[in-house]
This record gives C-alpha cells, sequence and structure tokens, in this order.
C-alpha cells in the first residue's frame, strides 16, 4: 500500500510519514479481535460521527443521559458499537463507567471494546493530522482479508480500572519492553488488554508528540511545549482512555 503522506504538502520526518503511513495501514487489516471490515467500519462510523444529531444534542445537555434518542449511523455497526464509537468522538471528556458496563451488557466483549477505541483514536489521530497539514481527507484504505485470533492473553487480569490490563510484573518477554517508557504510565497501561492493538496505537503516537513538557527554540529560549496533553485538547480530543484504566484517580484530561 502507498503511503498517502508520502505526498504531503508540507515537508515531513521520514519516521514521521512512516508511522502515519503504518497506522493507515494496519487500519485496512484484521486485528485482534475485529476482522478487516468491521475495523474499516468502524473508521468511517468515527468520521459520521461529527454530524450525529443525538450526539449535537447531548454534548448541549447536562448530562448526556438526560438526551434519549438513536444515532445517525451509517448502518454497518451494532447499535452498541455505534454508541461507543460516537461518544469516544463526540463527548470524550463524560464518558463514565456506567456508559462502559452498558456496553458489555448490550453484548460487546471486553476485548473488542479496548480495540474499537484504538481503532477510533487512530482514525481521529490520523485525520486531524492530515487536516493541520492541509491534506485532504483520505480515503480509507483497501482492505486486506485475514482472521483476527481472538485470544485474550494469559497475562490479563481484571483492573486496576474498568478494563483487565496486563500488569508490568505479568508482562512477558515479548510485552516488557512496553513499559520501558515509563511517561505516561497508566495511559500506556489502559489498552494492554489487546497487546498487538496498543502498540500499534503507541507506535503512531509517539511519533507526532514530543514526550518533555519544555523544549528549547532555535534562539535559546525556554518555554512550555505543547505536548501530548494540550496537543489533544486543542484537538478536541482528551486522551481519555486514561481514565478507562484508573477512573478515579485519573481524570479524564489527565496525561
Amino acid at each position: 500500500m502507498v503511503n498517502p503522506f508520502e505526498a504531503a504538502p508540507v515537508g515531513l520526518r521520514s519516521d514521521r510519514s512512516q508511522a502515519l503511513g503504518r497506522a493507515w495501514t494496519w487500519l485496512a487489516g484484521s486485528g485482534s479481535w475485529l476482522d478487516c471490515s468491521q475495523r474499516l467500519a468502524v473508521a468511517a462510523e468515527a468520521r459520521h460521527a461529527w454530524g450525529c444529531g443525538l450526539c449535537q444534542q447531548r454534548q448541549a445537555a447536562l448530562s448526556p443521559y438526560a438526551i434519549t434518542g438513536h444515532h445517525d449511523d451509517l448502518g454497518h455497526l451494532p447499535p452498541a458499537w455505534v454508541e461507543v464509537v460516537h461518544r469516544v468522538v463526540t463527548d470524550a471528556g463524560r464518558l463514565s463507567e456506567r456508559w462502559f458496563r452498558e456496553a458489555l451488557a448490550a453484548g460487546m466483549e471486553e476485548d473488542e471494546f479496548v480495540e474499537i477505541i484504538c481503532v477510533v483514536v487512530l482514525t481521529v489521530t490520523v485525520d486531524a493530522f492530515a487536516l493541520g497539514i492541509g491534506m485532504p481527507t483520505l480515503a480509507l484504505p483497501v482492505a486486506t482479508p485475514g482472521t483476527p485470533p481472538r485470544s485474550r492473553p494469559p497475562t490479563a487480569k481484571p483492573g486496576p480500572g474498568w478494563v483487565a490490563t496486563i500488569a508490568p510484573q505479568d508482562a512477558g518477554p515479548d510485552f516488557a519492553d512496553f513499559y520501558a517508557n515509563d511517561s505516561h504510565f497508566y495511559i500506556r497501561r489502559s489498552l494492554t488488554l489487546v497487546p498487538e492493538e496498543t502498540r500499534r496505537l503507541w507506535d503512531l503516537l509517539n511519533s507526532l508528540y514530543l514526550e518533555d513538557p519544555e523544549f528549547t527554540n532555535s534562539m535559546g529560549s525556554t518555554g512550555p511545549f505543547l505536548g501530548r496533553k494540550w496537543s489533544f485538547w486543542r484537538l478536541g480530543r482528551r486522551p481519555f482512555w486514561g481514565a478507562i484504566i484508573e477512573p478515579r484517580a485519573m481524570p479524564c484530561g489527565s496525561g
């Protein structure tokens, strides 16, 4: 698959262009729990969510539960999946454990929930980056058929937040390096129930944001850097998945 960011209208670092291209390629293939058609349907629904009338009414309400109705969706996903995708895209700051439990009660697997989160964040991140550098919205990639293994890692255990995770002390040799970087520890841990997907997501995110909260500019002065937390605020996308791991200790805007 041709990397669409090789034709970017601005100069990009090679590693950043490659990470964006890899992310777009991964979107088209089967994941750990979702097949290629499901992943692409989630990506399309994430884009479609911005125009949903129900979501717009909920955003204006004191509580999203004050407004009932049906999402304006594309019709390719189960209603529970649509609810997760739309709320993540349009109202991430008010996600709650009640919302998560309702998704499971509607038949969604916990592992599917985590992979859906990864696909939505990947899609929104790539779209926002393309918009920011003046590229047109990318066409979704062509599906690459395959069968997801749908196998939970035996090292995943419940908690400490909403979903099961792999704790550093339980990480096997093929995953222990993921915790070598102790920055944003709980956010990194939050999606480890599906290790391959969380690796893919962080492969993209690590290429887009500096970790250091300060940097020295070309004039030699030091000032606050618009790092991961504030970059997500500017894009209207707070790193909400931190709340999934430890909702009481970490507000949705932490990062």
